[in-house]
């Protein structure tokens, strides 16, 4: 079984015109919804091998603060996630080493929303921030992820979470 789990980043700063969309920072309550559902996902036993994210400011903090949370889960910059699209998403996923079960992709829209409506039942228009989907695929295989039966696990946005 390989599972997969998006998150989008965090809530970002659009306060400083001069920073470039790459530099954008968490805002606090980006930090604070991030790490009420990085809790939910603890408590519900979901915690990853390997965490892959942007290599944007907002989602490596994102990262890192879901790492932390899981006690130090390694993280790996993927220059795709930002720079490419859902398609890119499955190019990494299908080259990952089967040793890993379970990954998060930490990135952003629009492209993990149309990557989690390849695979939940109810669609939707919109991942929001620090907004979680997880899928489980029935295969051992990350490059037989195509055509394996799969189920959702999880969706949950910060909302969703009493405060």
């Amino acid at each position: 079984m390989k599972k997969v789990f998006v998150m989008r980043h965090g809530k970002s700063s659009w306060e400083n015109p001069a920073w470039s969309d790459i530099e954008r920072p968490l805002l606090k309550k980006g930090i604070k919804r991030t790490k009420r559902v990085a809790e939910f996902l603890k408590a519900n036993d979901i915690r990853p091998d390997l965490i892959l994210t942007s290599p944007a400011k907002r989602a490596l903090r994102t990262a890192e603060i879901l790492s932390d949370i899981w006690g130090g889960v390694p993280i790996r910059v993927e220059e795709k996630i930002y720079y490419g699209d859902s398609d890119d998403l499955d190019a990494i996923l299908y080259g990952l080493d089967n040793n890993l079960d379970t990954v998060f992709l930490v990135g952003h829209n629009p492209d993990l929303t149309d990557w989690v409506n390849e695979y939940k039942e109810n669609r939707i228009w919109n991942l929001p921030t620090s907004g979680v989907f997880g899928v489980a695929f029935d295969t051992d295989s990350w490059e037989d992820l195509p055509g394996a039966p799969y189920r959702e696990i999880v969706y949950v946005e910060p909302k969703m979470l009493k405060k």
